[in-house]
């Protein structure tokens, strides 16, 4: 009865919005008919160029000079940030005036202009890929470059691109990452100069403005009054002891007395791993005598008990092998308290950092395995889960290795969970390197999949390596893992990429082209561009190949 009665009032506010928009509208084409000519018929029909822009020859384009020294994919990026391309000049009197424009610098401006390798050879196009590329305009090679035959330029792969020079009368040929001042080209706006619009414009303007105005208000006042109702039955539901469990029976909800007991009081002889400034792991005993995992939050006086119980409750529906099962949690006052399954040979990064002398090592199958297992659990996270689930801070400490080596991730979700602080001093690792985490994420805050993908890419090199992703080298001060890798990849000295202690140990030694191809797949993932990695479905098939 409510929400037919929030509806009726929904209509009935539209209808008077429309209403009142129709009279609105005829006020102002009245208006219109009888005021007063302000604008001339040249002002009406000149095309309208932002502050600092000059209006082209056939007033279908806005163009700006700029006296930055920078490069032609610099300058084309520039440009793109006005929603626009570098000039593109197809005719003698469009020549002419950029030539103008550019009359300010010495050594030329680059304009939209570059050098393709085509299926006939060398050609050139305008950036913007429309533009009509008019022979005649262009003189080709310039004075300063060394390739002016076609075998040069598709032998040496260069990149090329157009210069306009006031000391000759055509454009030119340069190469792209000398540096210049440039010309920006727009489109030009000629719908409106100066507020000097046609009549049925401001109409149309004044309209659909309208109706998004009162249709916008309409919305904002119907979703106010239906989420206040829904939170009213939402209360009169919770009322009911029947229905008022805040947890699925699959896991439960431990009390803080609870925890203590089974971890001892959370003493230093139970301590697993963990940092300080995330709270600790340590292990307990339930009173069925199965063993668990207490992971201890950080103190949190933001989220609520009820968004904590939600948060826990989606992650404890994900069930994988490869992922660790949560058994349950706890909040008491703002303590917050996951409890997970026990994985027996705890965290990767002890295996491979953290060996006492003499003690097991990791043979390269049992890399390998750990690595498939990892990736199909990231896997699943990805394609099976709906919505995707993206982890966000894959590391060796993050994955727990069983009885059999097989790897299990933890930490799903938990990203929550962890204080803002923290995460932003996990961004930089020692030396500025930026460690497992992708370049979106650590310069436009972006985060996908691709990242999880790319975080995945620098822990296979770590456990292949048996480097971290950061480390002290004597001569250099902190190298990254990359830093490090790349050279002996590019002179093909795969064996040398192993951790000593596969070498040392008993087990047999991979051969240098199976070292290889997981090398390549690790730059695979690791690629700047994240559309450019592959899926995770796509690593586990890769991986088990080699396997």
């Amino acid at each position: 009865m409510e929400l037919e009665l929030f509806l009726l009032q929904f209509f009935v506010l539209l209808f008077a919005c429309a209403v009142l928009q129709f009279a609105v509208s005829e006020t102002i084409a009245n208006d219109t008919v009888h005021a007063p000519l302000v604008a001339s018929k040249n002002e009406i029909s000149k095309a309208w160029c932002r502050s600092g822009w000059d209006i082209s020859p056939d007033k279908k384009k806005c163009l700006k000079y700029l006296e930055n020294s920078w490069s032609w994919f610099e300058s084309e990026a520039f440009c793109e940030s006005y929603s626009g391309h570098l000039a593109a000049v197809t005719s003698s009197q469009e020549l002419i005036f950029t030539k103008q424009l550019c009359g300010q610098s010495a050594n030329g401006c680059w304009v939209g202009g570059r050098g393709i390798n085509s299926s006939v050879g060398f050609d050139w196009k305008w950036s913007d890929n429309s533009s009509y590329w008019n022979k005649s305009l262009f003189a080709g090679t310039s004075s300063n470059s060394n390739c002016s035959s076609l075998s040069c330029r598709n032998n040496t792969g260069a990149d090329f691109c157009t210069l306009l020079n006031n000391r000759t009368t055509y454009l030119m040929e340069e190469r792209c990452n000398k540096s210049h001042a440039f010309i920006c080209m727009i489109d030009v706006e000629n719908k409106c100069y100066h507020m000097h619009c046609h009549r049925e414009y401001l109409i149309i303007l004044a309209v659909v403005s309208g109706l998004i105005l009162c249709t916008t208000l309409a919305v904002v006042i119907w979703l106010l009054a239906y989420r206040r109702s829904r939170k009213r039955r939402k209360s009169r539901k919770l009322s009911n002891p029947a229905a008022s469990a805040l947890v699925p029976l699959s896991w439960k909800v431990f009390t803080n007395e609870e925890l203590r007991s089974i971890t001892k009081n959370f003493s230093e002889g139970n301590r697993l791993l963990g940092d300080a400034k995330t709270g600790g792991t340590y292990s307990g005993l339930l009173p069925d005598g199965s063993r668990v995992a207490v992971k201890r939050l950080k103190r949190s006086s933001f989220q609520r008990k009820k968004e904590f119980y939600s948060e826990i409750g989606k992650v404890a529906r994900l069930h994988h092998p490869n992922l660790v099962a949560i058994k349950g949690c706890c909040y008491d006052h703002g303590d917050r308290y996951i409890v997970y399954e026990f994985i027996v040979n705890g965290p990767l990064d002890r295996w491979l950092h953290h060996i006492p002398r003499g003690g097991r090592s990791l043979d390269w199958a049992m890399r390998m395995k750990i690595a498939t297992t990892l990736a199909q659990g990231i896997a699943f996270l990805h394609d099976k889960v709906k919505p995707q689930v993206v982890h966000r801070d894959i590391r060796a400490s993050n994955v727990l290795l069983d009885e059999e080596f097989g790897a299990h991730l933890i930490g799903v979700g938990l990203s929550k969970f962890v204080p803002w602080e923290v995460m932003q001093e996990r961004t930089v690792m020692a030396g500025g390197t930026y460690g497992y985490l992708a370049p979106e994420f650590v310069y436009r805050n972006e985060l996908t999949t691709k990242s999880d993908v790319y975080s995945f890419g620098v822990l296979l090199l770590e456990i292949v390596t048996g480097r971290r992703p950061a480390q002290a080298v004597d001569s250099v001060g902190w190298q990254s893992i990359f830093e490090w890798a790349t050279p002996l990849v590019q002179a093909n000295r795969y064996p040398e990429l192993l951790d000593p202690l596969i070498s040392s140990s008993s087990s047999e030694i991979p051969e240098a082209g199976v070292i290889q191809k997981v090398v390549d797949l690790v730059y695979s993932c690791t690629q700047h561009v994240p559309s450019m990695r592959p899926r995770m479905s796509h690593v586990v098939h890769q991986l088990q190949q080699l396997a």
